[in-house]
């Protein structure tokens, strides 16, 4: 092969080589941040755990604490095996979730987070949801706080009521490393979830799980616990360093 044709300025195969430089670069350094949205996002714990509660009025707050050491789907499944709520018509059930819905719309994003996921869109960063939250409880409280479009794929229960899968698809979806992953939750069962599948994991204080529940048990995979969303913002720039 003609070595002055390799380096002459400008020629097919240079831009080529470039390009693909280029590109592998860009692949290299993809930041995919997945985030839980209830208790990591927005300040809806205490909705959902009253609205729980309302058809178990015999179970307490730490009984409901203890379902989120799981998936919370799979849990309420067995605890439903050994436990009768509140008996309601099907037109009752229908209505009572157009009003959880309702509510859910009222609640507040946490201070602070709306400008760290801003930063971190400005900063290159891909950002999705992986959340156990159907997609009526999710899409119109994002729209409603500005963010939505700030993300660019939500996966729901709808998607799958397994955050493992999940996990998997988002990591196929954006063709990256699990290592270059990075999800941000607030609860013990979800810190599980990402462990199954290799996810490195940041939880965050101000959910529904304090320290003793996200120490409980030991996760290779759970990278920092932190106290506010600026300190969150500082973890992230590191982990991506």
């Amino acid at each position: 092969m003609n070595q002055k044709f390799l380096s002459r300025e400008g020629s097919p195969l240079r831009v080529i080589i470039i390009l693909k430089l280029n590109l592998f670069s860009i692949i290299k350094t993809m930041k995919v941040i997945i985030f839980d949205m209830d208790g990591v996002l927005f300040d809806s714990v205490a909705l959902a755990e009253s609205y729980f509660l309302e058809d178990y009025p015999n179970l307490t707050r730490e009984d409901y604490k203890e379902l989120l050491t799981g998936n919370i789907h799979e849990e309420i499944l067995k605890f439903k095996l050994n436990n009768i709520g509140v008996i309601r018509t099907e037109e009752e059930r229908r209505l009572r979730k157009i009003a959880y819905s309702q509510r859910k719309l009222k609640v507040n994003m946490y201070d602070g987070m709306f400008e760290l996921l801003k930063f971190l869109r400005q900063d290159g960063c891909i950002l999705t949801i992986n959340s156990s939250a159907a997609e009526r409880n999710c899409l119109p409280l994002l729209e409603k706080a500005g963010v939505q479009e700030m993300f660019d794929w939500v996966a729901s229960a709808e998607v799958s009521k397994n955050k493992v899968d999940k996990f998997n698809m988002i990591q196929k979806k954006y063709k990256v490393e699990r290592e270059e992953m990075l999800f941000v939750t607030d609860t013990l069962g979800d810190i599980r979830e990402a462990d199954l599948a290799g996810i490195p994991t940041v939880a965050v204080l101000w959910g529904a799980h304090n320290e003793l529940y996200l120490k409980r048990e030991k996760h290779g995979n759970l990278k920092s616990i932190v106290y506010s969303p600026a300190e969150l913002k500082v973890f992230i720039s590191k982990f991506y360093e």
